[in-house]
């Protein structure tokens, strides 16, 4: 009769310590309120805010002291303090994302993170080089995108003639759109053209090939993670933690 208590009293035990590894995690985003329960001998609440907060960043912009000069005000308080600057808060954005404790199925995005602030750094860094030290810039561009810095190592006719064929080719890239939207975005491209051109037409050539030329071309060539592929990762990484405990009651958007 002992031995039968014992196994029952055993019984209890594991049920008991099986239902206290289950924990309820709760969360919202700019729908949704979800929820849903996990393993807390396997994860902790930690770890999940992490991963989430990884995969939110991921289609995010991470660094944000630096912006591309995109006027003469702007362009003429650029210095290399604000390359200073932008190192720093890389440096300490990067050290505090190394530091986040993921679970276990989260650390290939964090590490997609890493690239992602590694690639937005090496962005702002290059048009900040670009500004202050095109021959620099030129040296470290990607070879795609040496064709707005050149111009700046000859004259200043050779920038106007590239700035000038930078909006032909603004303009011919609306082509797609058809002829009505074409002949709307040239002669709104072509009326702004010539009043930076009288207002200033050395510095608006400058913001024009490096800001609007250049910065979008490094962009270009810079990792981004696919916001689609992010999108599913975060769901099947919600299903792989919570599996059908899941839920979720989301506003009309």
């Amino acid at each position: 009769m002992m031995k039968r208590y014992s196994l029952i009293a055993v019984s209890v035990l594991l049920t008991v310590s099986s239902i206290a590894t289950a924990e309820v995690y709760k969360w919202q985003d700019d729908l949704c309120d979800m929820k849903g329960s996990f393993d807390n001998k396997k994860y902790s609440a930690k770890q999940i805010k992490n991963s989430h907060l990884v995969l939110d960043r991921l289609t995010r912009l991470n660094l944000e002291s630096f912006s591309s000069p995109m006027s003469v005000d702007a362009l003429d308080k650029l210095s290399m303090k604000d390359l200073d600057v932008s190192t720093e808060e890389y440096k300490q954005v990067k050290r505090d994302t190394e530091r986040l404790d993921v679970v276990p199925e989260a650390k290939g995005y964090k590490r997609n993170l890493l690239k992602t602030i590694d690639a937005e750094y090496e962005k702002d860094r290059l048009v900040i080089l670009g500004y202050l030290n095109p021959s620099e810039a030129l040296k470290q561009s990607p070879q795609m995108c040496k064709n707005y810095i050149e111009p700046f190592m000859q004259n200043e006719a050779a920038v106007q003639n590239r700035w000038k064929q930078f909006v032909e080719e603004q303009i011919l890239e609306t082509s797609e759109y058809g002829a009505d939207e074409l002949e709307r975005y040239r002669k709104i491209a072509t009326q702004r053209y010539q009043e930076e051109k009288v207002s200033n037409s050395a510095k608006y050539a400058r913001i024009n090939l490096i800001t609007f030329g250049f910065g979008n071309c490094v962009n270009d060539q810079i990792y981004h993670a696919d916001s689609e592929k992010v999108f599913n990762n975060y769901n099947q990484l919600n299903k792989t933690i919570f599996g059908k405990s899941l839920k979720m009651v989301c506003e009309e958007p």
